[in-house]
């Protein structure tokens, strides 16, 4: 089984879009795993978009995880909860805090892996992360504390998981970054990093995961923890330079 993967193709910028209709995926893959900010769900015209068809007919099955992008236009946090699926077309579905068993010996562990913010980092987070903005919580926008309590939501779901698991194999594929170990180095020190990174390093290298799939950070680094393959294969921002490293074929084989 061939699982291609990719993320934060931000097809709600135009520049994306067009950069992605000249340069489209190569599928080389069985499944494709787009682990998280592809699109708004509350812009009426996202599941319209043309990448949907090509997704559909070019993969037996396509999963897509929500990132925070995904929650922009004001969608509400609380409608997340495990188990959460929206189809966008028959082969293709968002999933959150989701297992899914891609096949007799393969578990794929999908959620957003919220990351966690340190509460002496709260106020600076709120203002300067535009989810603190964009993001619904009920009639009131997203604070740092619900944010939190979704990180511990999505990580109890990969624990338990984790456990209960009899797959020979186990993918992980979460939006935000697990581990420090895998943040570039010019955002060392930045107070706002907890809204992208939380540090699992320890449970990762402690566990069975064959591969950690992960996006959000807009830079793609690569490296084991322990025995597990944490990859990354992020568009970001055409418009910034930031697609320079993305592949259009990235893929492991089960």
């Amino acid at each position: 089984m061939k699982i291609q993967y990719a993320s934060d193709l931000h097809l709600e910028f135009g520049a994306n879009s067009v950069y992605l209709r000249n340069n489209p995926l190569i599928p080389v893959g069985d499944i494709l795993i787009l682990a998280g900010d592809i699109g708004y769900l509350e812009d009426d015209n996202y599941i319209k978009h043309p990448f949907w068809d090509w997704a559909s007919g070019n993969y037996d099955r396509v999963v897509v995880i929500p990132g925070n992008h995904e929650l922009y236009n004001s969608f509400d946090i609380n409608k997340l909860h495990d188990g959460w699926c929206f189809e966008i077309r028959e082969n293709v579905e968002y999933v959150y805090n989701t297992v899914i068993a891609l096949d007799k010996d393969t578990d794929l562990i999908a959620t957003t892996l919220w990351s966690e913010i340190h509460p002496s980092n709260g106020y600076f987070t709120e203002r300067g992360v535009s989810d603190f903005h964009r993001i619904r919580n009920g009639a009131y926008r997203l604070t740092w504390e619900r944010f939190n309590d979704e990180h511990c939501n999505c990580r109890n779901l990969i624990e338990n998981s984790l456990m209960t698991s009899k797959a020979r194999h186990i993918i992980v594929a979460t939006h935000h970054v697990p581990s420090f170990e895998l943040m570039s180095d010019e955002f060392q020190g930045s107070p706002i990093n907890g809204a992208f990174t939380v540090e699992l390093g320890n449970m990762i290298a402690n566990s069975r995961i064959g591969y950690w799939i992960y996006g959000h950070s807009h830079r793609n680094i690569n490296k084991t923890i322990g025995s597990t393959h944490c990859l990354s294969n992020q568009l970001g921002y055409v418009s910034h330079g930031e697609h320079l490293s993305f592949k259009p074929d990235a893929v492991i084989e089960i």
